[in-house]
C-alpha cells in the first residue's frame, strides 16, 4: 500500500510559526518574566500551590498515564505493527550508534546530569515508601538505585522516546498531518483541531511546557558547573558566575540547534556519549568495580521486583509530600515534554511501508 505523502502547504500553514501560537507562547513568557522580576515571592508561592494541587488532584492519573503508555509500546512491538517502517527513505538517516547519542543527550540533558548523583544519595539517606530497610545502611543501597531507576526507566522513555514519535511519524507519513504537537490530538478532535484556534492553543502550550521543562537542567547544570568550577579552580561562585554559564550554554543550545540535526546536535551528542562512556570505563576500571557492579545488579533487581508497587503507589499510600516531589514532579515534567520531543522523530525516520 502506498502511504500518501505530506501536505507541504498544510504543514507549512500550520507551523509554529503561526500567528496565535507565537502570540500565545511568547506572552505568556514575558508575562511570566515580567511578574517575576516584579514580585518574585509572589511567583515562587503561586507555582508552589499550583503544582501542590496538581499533584493532589491530577497526580493518580500521571502515573497511570505512563503505566499505560509503557505497556501500550510493549504491546505495539511485540506485534506485526511494530516492523512497519514509516519515513518514505530508502536507509536511514543516521547510524544506530548517532541517534542513541541524540536521544540519551536529549531526554537526560541537564536534569539527567543533575539527579543521576543527587537522587540516589538523598533515597540513600532517606527511604522511599516503597522500601523498608534502614536508611544509609548497606541493605539501602538497591531500594535507592531501585526508586531511581523507577524514575528515570521504563516508563519515562516510553513516553517521550518512543509511543508518541511513532504516534506522530504515522500521522505525519501515513495520513499527511503537519508535523506539530496538535497532531497526536486529531483521532480525538479531528479537523476542528488542525483548522481552528483551538489547534494554536494546544501548541502554545506544548511550547510553554517546553520551556518551563528546560529551565530547571539547565539552572541544574549552571548550579553544577558552577561549583565544580569553585571547587577545582578556585573560581568564584555565584549569582554572576552562575549567569556567566548559563549565557555560554545558551550559545553552545543555540549554534547547535541552528546547524541541524547531522551537524552540530549530532556532533555534540556523539561527544558528550563518548566522553560519558570513557568516564564511566575510568571509573569501572580503577573504582570499586565490585561494589559498582553488585549496586547495579541490586538495584535493578529491586526496580523489577518492586516495579508494580513504585509505579502504583499514590499520596494515599505514601507520604503526600514526598510523591509530589518525586514521581509526581518527574512524571509531570516528561508529560510535558513528551509532544514536542516527539518532533524528535526524524532521528528514526526509516524505510517508509504500509501500516497494518
Amino acid at each position: 500500500m502506498t502511504q500518501p505523502s505530506p501536505n507541504p502547504e498544510g504543514s507549512q500553514r500550520f507551523s509554529l510559526g503561526d500567528p496565535l501560537v507565537l502570540t500565545l507562547s511568547i506572552g505568556f513568557i514575558v508575562a511570566f518574566l515580567g511578574l517575576s522580576f516584579y514580585d518574585v515571592s509572589l511567583v515562587a508561592d503561586s507555582i508552589s500551590a499550583s503544582f501542590a494541587w496538581t499533584a493532589l488532584v491530577l497526580g493518580s492519573y500521571f502515573q497511570l498515564l505512563l503505566l499505560m503508555t509503557f505497556f501500550i509500546a510493549i504491546g505495539l512491538a511485540m506485534t506485526p505493527a511494530g516492523k512497519a517502517k514509516i519515513g518514505n527513505l530508502d536507509a536511514p538517516e543516521m547510524s544506530t550508534f548517532k541517534w542513541l547519542s541524540i536521544i540519551l543527550c536529549t531526554l537526560l540533558a541537564g536534569g539527567g546530569v543533575f539527579f543521576a548523583a543527587g537522587e540516589p544519595v538523598y533515597h540513600f539517606v532517606v527511604t522511599p515508601p516503597a522500601f523498608d530497610s534502614e536508611a544509609g545502611t548497606a541493605e539501602a543501597v538497591s531500594g535507592a538505585l531501585g526508586q531511581s531507576f523507577m524514575h528515570w526507566g521504563f516508563m519515562a522513555w516510553a513516553v517521550l522516546g518512543s509511543l508518541t514519535a511513532v504516534v506522530l511519524a504515522h500521522a505525519h507519513y501515513v495520513k499527511g498531518q503537519p508535523l506539530q504537537p496538535r497532531t497526536l490530538l486529531y483521532p480525538i478532535l479531528g479537523e476542528r483541531l488542525m483548522r481552528g484556534p483551538l489547534g494554536g492553543l494546544v501548541d502554545a502550550c506544548c511550547v510553554i511546557a517546553l520551556v518551563a521543562g528546560t529551565v530547571g537542567p539547565i539552572g541544574f547544570l549552571a548550579t553544577q558547573v558552577s561549583f565544580g568550577l569553585h571547587e577545582l579552580f578556585g573560581l568564584p561562585e555565584g549569582y554572576t558566575g552562575q549567569l556567566i554559564i548559563l549565557g555560554i550554554l545558551a550559545s553552545i543550545y543555540v549554534l547547535s540547534s541552528m546547524s541541524g540535526v547531522h551537524k552540530g546536535i549530532q556532533i555534540l551528542s556523539r561527544f558528550n556519549v563518548l566522553l560519558a562512556l570513557a568516564i564511566g570505563a575510568v571509573i569501572i576500571v580503577f573504582g570499586p568495580t565490585l561494589f559498582l557492579v553488585n549496586s547495579y545488579v541490586s538495584g535493578m533487581g529491586a526496580y523489577i521486583s518492586e516495579f508494580f508497587t513504585m509505579a502504583t503507589m499514590t499520596a494515599e499510600t505514601a507520604p503526600a509530600w514526598w510523591m509530589q516531589w518525586w514521581t509526581v514532579f518527574f512524571f509531570a515534567w516528561f508529560i510535558g515534554y513528551a509532544p514536542v520531543m516527539a518532533i524528535l522523530w526524524r532521528v528514526f525516520r526509516a524505510v517508509a511501508a504500509s501500516a497494518k
